[in-house]
């Protein structure tokens, strides 16, 4: 009697691995939406442009992009919390969301919304101005906005982003005020640049061809060190404002998506993001590969929430945040 239950249990055991097994072979069956929450032409909308092809095509499915920008990138994280955890929807998740929770209220839970699939990148930021700009150098800038409190204008992405909370830190640091301006992404932010409507903004890569072109330049990277483009350009770090950016993202789904379905979702992106046409975005927006699988990725968003609460409470403390 105890044998047969023992080859009952195998059989169920069995039964449910090729139940599993095919239901992971008939996925994906239609388009996969993945939401890209900034405006199109930005860089993380470029990168994922670059490699959902080949994304697709390990998975046999197209994989679509739909840009949903504002609310600080946390749009498409929103979304996921409305969606079926069914592997279909999916979406590009920011920093932010690990930093707004401890800011205001807010309709997800960094810690169980969500799905951690992969995570990607990093944006390589410059704190940009126009080439006929009359500052120099960071000093410069500073030397002017001493004596102009609240008056020079800085285009930054949201009202959240970590460009916004990382020089409101180097302003500080720096002893001086600055007027932060949000925008909806990297996009419109170079374009109010160019068009005279800001002073400086925070921009990653996508400043690269404007530089190229002397329409910009960069009066200090906000990298931890110097960027291999820019060998010349000192860090912020290295002028005496210990302040540096790291804002990598990744990719998520619905919290509850089948483990089946996440680790096909894992290795398709894992893949294109070692694609030719995804390191070779990366290199033009001047971007370093951060790739973590599904439990390092996790591991890592915990950790970040919980030091994210300890940044905002201090700028709190500060006055630095409203």
């Amino acid at each position: 009697m105890r044998a047969l239950s023992v080859l009952i249990q195998l059989g169920l055991a069995l039964l449910f691995a090729l139940g599993q097994a095919a239901f992971a072979q008939k996925f994906p069956d239609r388009p996969i939406t993945l939401l890209v929450p900034y405006a199109a032409g930005g860089p993380a909308d470029q990168h994922m442009r670059a490699l959902v092809e080949d994304a697709g095509r390990a998975l046999g499915q197209t994989v679509v992009i739909q840009n949903v920008p504002g609310a600080s990138g946390t749009h498409g994280a929103l979304a996921l919390t409305r969606a079926a955890a069914d592997g279909y929807t999916l979406a590009l998740l920011p920093s932010t969301l690990y930093r707004e929770p401890h800011m205001t209220s807010v309709k997800y839970d960094p810690l169980t919304s969500f799905a951690y699939i992969i995570l990607m990148s990093d944006y390589t930021q410059g704190l940009a101005v126009r080439a006929d700009s009359p500052w120099a150098n960071w000093k410069d800038f500073v030397f002017d906005a001493a004596k102009r409190p609240g008056r020079l204008n800085i285009g930054v992405n949201g009202i959240i982003g970590t460009p916004r909370i990382v020089m409101e830190e180097a302003a500080e640091g720096s002893g001086v005020q600055l007027n932060m301006v949000p925008f909806k992404g990297d996009s419109e932010i170079a374009a109010a640049l160019l068009g005279g409507h800001i002073d400086a903004a925070p921009l990653s890569g996508i400043a690269s061809p404007h530089i190229v072109a002397g329409k910009m330049r960069y009066l200090v990277v906000l990298t931890e060190k110097r960027v291999k483009r820019y060998p010349d350009t000192p860090t912020l770090r290295e002028t005496g404002t210990d302040v540096w950016m790291s804002s990598p993202y990744g990719i998520g789904a619905p919290a509850g998506t089948d483990p089946v379905r996440l680790k096909l979702l894992h290795d398709a992106f894992h893949k294109a993001l070692d694609g030719a046409a995804s390191l070779k975005t990366m290199e033009q927006l001047n971007q370093l590969m951060v790739y973590k699988n599904q439990d390092d990725y996790r591991a890592f968003v915990v950790d970040t929430f919980a030091k994210e609460k300890i940044r905002i409470t201090k700028l709190r403390q500060r006055g630095l945040l409203e």
